[in-house]
């Protein structure tokens, strides 16, 4: 099963959070993380002779991959909050992490006017990590491994955050089919495990019997491409009844790694409630 560590981010602000901060978080962390790790002197990454074993690299300029991380957020927060899964073997690198969004959050700044924030705590499964001041012992932190060992085959999923998924090539704007969404969790899991693309060898097996999702249209600015960009997706809740056990347990995995694209920047978060 998968293995993640879940940073929570507690800030200090007086300021109203945009509707959208997954842009805005993810690439002041970048430009962060670029500082923390990079020992190329240009800062670039095409022809670095280390771009295969760098972090940033792997978080940003990787293409064709799910990335190991993900923003957790929700839409028009009331404060900047936050939190950053880190899955498999990007745990190892929890220190450069911590030390990126530090320096993200209180040195270089958010926004066009780089505006800059202080943190008020940092913690790892209620483990503070970060006071405030100083950085604590990272001794005792280890790793959540995903046990499953329930089963309800009754449920209600709510998409916390749009759910950006292809159906027949065109991105889902009213519901979802449910052997869709477990597709791409698994394919995701199966990524994220450094395991080969395969199809899953079972039949998805339950119906959902009542579905609420509507599509919220969301746009961020790229700088890279220079051009406003969609992440809409679907949000709300669907009922399950008559779910099996594996597709159960793909919905479980699915909780804590996203699903749907652009997870980076905290699209796909759902929870799960079981039904009688």
């Amino acid at each position: 099963m998968i293995k993640w560590l879940k940073i929570d981010v507690m800030i200090e602000s007086q300021d109203k959070p945009p509707f959208f901060v997954g842009s805005m978080f993810r690439g002041a962390l970048g430009n962060a993380l670029k500082r923390v790790v990079c020992i190329n002197p240009t800062y670039t990454c095409e022809g670095c002779f280390s771009a295969k074993e760098c972090l940033y690299y792997q978080f940003y300029e990787e293409k064709n991959v799910f990335h190991a991380y993900r923003l957790d957020i929700v839409i028009q927060p009331k404060s900047y909050d936050f939190s950053l899964y880190l899955f498999e073997d990007t745990v190892k690198a929890l220190p450069y992490v911590l030390s990126a969004i530090h320096k993200a959050v209180e040195e270089q700044g958010f926004g066009k006017e780089r505006k800059t924030m202080k943190i008020r705590q940092m913690s790892i499964s209620n483990s503070i990590v970060y006071d405030g001041r100083t950085f604590q012992t990272l001794e005792g932190i280890v790793p959540n491994q995903l046990k499953i060992d329930n089963y309800c085959p009754n449920l209600e999923v709510e998409f916390t955050m749009p759910l950006r998924i292809k159906e027949n090539n065109r991105f889902a704007k009213e519901s979802v089919a449910l052997h869709t969404l477990i597709n791409n969790i698994h394919s995701r899991y199966r990524q994220l495990k450094s395991e080969p693309p395969a199809r899953m060898d079972y039949r998805v097996e339950g119906e959902i019997v009542e579905s609420n999702l509507k599509f919220v249209e969301m746009q961020r600015y790229s700088n890279r491409q220079k051009k406003g960009m969609s992440m809409g997706g679907l949000k709300g809740t669907m009922k399950i009844k008559g779910i099996d056990r594996k597709s159960y347990e793909y919905l479980k995995i699915g909780e804590i790694i996203g699903s749907g694209k652009q997870t980076v920047f905290g699209l796909g978060s759902y929870t799960m409630k079981e039904m009688k």
